[in-house]
């Protein structure tokens, strides 16, 4: 059963503007699905699907023969390179395209945004719009609180995966170990270069337990026996490849406020319950359902933003010194909105007096699951305030 998505609107509206659409997303979010959706109004003679990982077009456009090249998409509406990043070059095959082929509209999909975005961002300067698709959104699934605090339930253990939302709970737990496995080995562990794939896996267990709190590159150095430079190589490597994103701190007072620090989360709840192996319930007594909830609300605002095609936001978190902080601060084209996220209904602000005095003029917002949709599509009216 198909999912519409909200990202399915916004590539729809840019299709034939005269630009190259680049999708990035980690395997299995549904890259492929939703563009073969986006495409089914058109004839099928009119679409070219391109597999960039099969060696027969790996190399012909690897080799870069304009003739062949020419030839190769001749006379379709619109083609689509799927898994691009797979080809050396593709930036420059698709600069050639693009500028001798102005009425065919080309799409690239691709799996590492380290590999594709590196190929692309030169060669198709001012020629492209790039969109992200995350794992489903609960946005996606529902249309109200209460509808959004049923789905949350699964989301805090199974994560937004298509291929295992509507699986009974045992094979989502296999399949999800399976993904884990699967996916880090074919995107992460066979990147090219990389000398210490057994270092990812331990890092990325590390980080799994770390959710929603700051992260010391150097603390993890020491408790894996190896370099800072190399954690912070493969923490990119990791946010590249749509594993984990990070938030930096809110600063604007640099005497009291941290600045430097990072906090880590992950773009699915599942694949990080599998690093864990701890996929129970709410009600189960975790010590960190907390922090989940936490990294569920940051990553579905993210992924409503992101499926949106919204654009000119930043995330963040705010600390001080002597520890006072505030979960989450956003900056949607200037215009400030600050949240902490509490699971419980009647819990209550906390830890907040410094950052009202320090930023009056920013409203504070409290997150649970009674509202939690509300926050997410950025009704932030509905949600209790205070300034």
């Amino acid at each position: 059963m198909y999912i519409e998505r909200h990202l399915e609107k916004v590539i729809k509206k840019n299709l034939f503007k005269k630009k190259v659409l680049v999708l990035y997303g980690a395997r299995q979010t549904g890259k492929t699905t939703l563009i073969k959706h986006i495409l089914e109004d058109f004839k099928e003679d009119q679409i070219k699907y391109v597999d960039c990982e099969l060696i027969a077009n790996n190399e012909l456009l690897a080799n870069r023969d304009d003739r062949e090249i020419f030839s190769f998409v001749k006379g379709y509406k619109i083609v689509v390179f799927d898994e691009a990043q797979t080809v050396k070059g593709i930036g420059s095959v698709l600069k050639i395209l693009f500028d001798h082929n102005k009425n065919i509209q080309f799409i690239a999909t691709g799996s590492s945004s380290f590999d594709l975005a590196n190929e692309v961002s030169e060669p198709l300067t001012g020629r492209s719009l790039e969109f992200i698709l995350y794992p489903i959104a609960i946005s996606e699934l529902a249309k109200n609180n209460f509808e959004a605090e049923r789905e949350l339930q699964n989301f805090l253990r199974y994560g937004g995966y298509p291929g295992v939302l509507n699986l009974k709970e045992e094979d989502k737990e296999r399949d999800l170990n399976l993904l884990v496995t699967q996916y880090l080995y074919k995107n992460i562990l066979a990147f090219e270069g990389l000398k210490k794939p057994e270092l990812v896996v331990s890092l990325l267990k590390l980080l799994a337990y770390q959710i929603g709190q700051e992260v010391s590159y150097r603390e993890l150095s020491s408790k894996l026996e190896t370099s800072v430079q190399t954690i912070q190589k493969y923490i990119n490597l990791l946010e590249n490849n749509f594993v984990i994103f990070r938030l930096k701190a809110f600063s604007k007072n640099g005497r009291r406020e941290v600045a430097k620090t990072r906090k880590i989360y992950f773009t699915d709840l599942g694949l990080r319950n599998a690093l864990v192996n701890n996929f129970g319930t709410i009600k189960s007594g975790r010590t960190d359902i907390g922090f989940l909830f936490e990294n569920a609300m940051i990553l579905e605002r993210l992924k409503y933003l992101s499926h949106n095609g919204q654009f000119g936001y930043e995330q963040n978190f705010w600390r001080t010194i002597n520890m006072k902080e505030v979960d989450y601060v956003e900056n949607l084209r200037g215009a400030l909105n600050a949240f902490e996220f509490k699971l419980g209904e009647r819990s209550r602000l906390s830890s907040t007096k410094q950052f009202k005095e320090d930023y009056p003029e920013i409203k504070l917002h409290m997150v649970n699951v009674k509202n939690c949709y509300d926050f997410i599509i950025g009704d932030f009216e509905n949600l209790n305030t205070q300034g």
